[in-house]
């Protein structure tokens, strides 16, 4: 009897769901290539591409009894997917920063100033992280912090995805005020946070 594809996910992921090592080395043979091939197709990085894949299947492992997984292969192809979108943002936020801070270090050339204005961004952000209502600070932390998607959020804390987005909105209106003395640096926030 042929078993489909769909059949053979269901069966190892339900052996995974019961902490099954040898229904996941099964599943990871199975994607592994075509996962890493994904990334490499975008990023023409080798070492980033097995990166980005191994952290997708760990995450896969660490989430097997809570993730809502129907489609093995689709949910795999996604979260490269996202996992790699998340990579190249943090790579420009990264970029942003740096631009930024290099032309505040050139306006000035005094790295005690810089250090001074970084500390007072870092004392305002976290006090407006601090007058976040519990729920909004959750989500900001899972979306902004741990790099979880809409998705990630909505199932690990049981809301509906709009909630998930309704909080983000509300955590970043709430940095934009808490930040509103900071303007040339809040410029480079808003462009990341958006």
């Amino acid at each position: 009897m042929n078993r489909s594809v769909k059949d053979i996910d269901a069966a190892l992921l339900d052996r995974i769901r019961q902490d099954d090592q040898e229904a996941f080395r099964e599943l990871y043979k199975r994607y592994w290539k075509r996962c890493y091939l994904q990334v490499l197709r975008r990023s023409g990085d080798p070492e980033l591409a097995e990166d980005v894949t191994q952290n997708v299947f760990v995450s896969f492992w660490e989430k097997r009894r809570t993730a809502d997984v129907r489609n093995v292969e689709a949910y795999l192809y996604t979260a490269v997917r996202f996992r790699f979108i998340s990579y190249v943002k943090s790579q420009l936020q990264a970029a942003q920063y740096q631009t930024h801070f290099s032309r505040a270090n050139q306006e000035d050339q005094n790295p005690v100033d810089t250090f001074l204005r970084l500390k007072e961004l870092s004392e305002a952000i976290d006090k407006g992280v601090a007058m976040m209502s519990p729920k909004t600070k959750e989500v900001y932390t899972l979306s902004r912090k741990e790099h979880f998607s809409v998705k990630e959020i909505a199932e690990k804390l049981n809301l509906s995805e709009k909630a998930v987005e309704y909080h983000i909105t509300q955590s970043l209106k709430t940095l934009r005020l808490a930040l509103k003395d900071f303007f040339p640096l809040l410029v480079v926030l808003m462009e990341i946070f958006s």
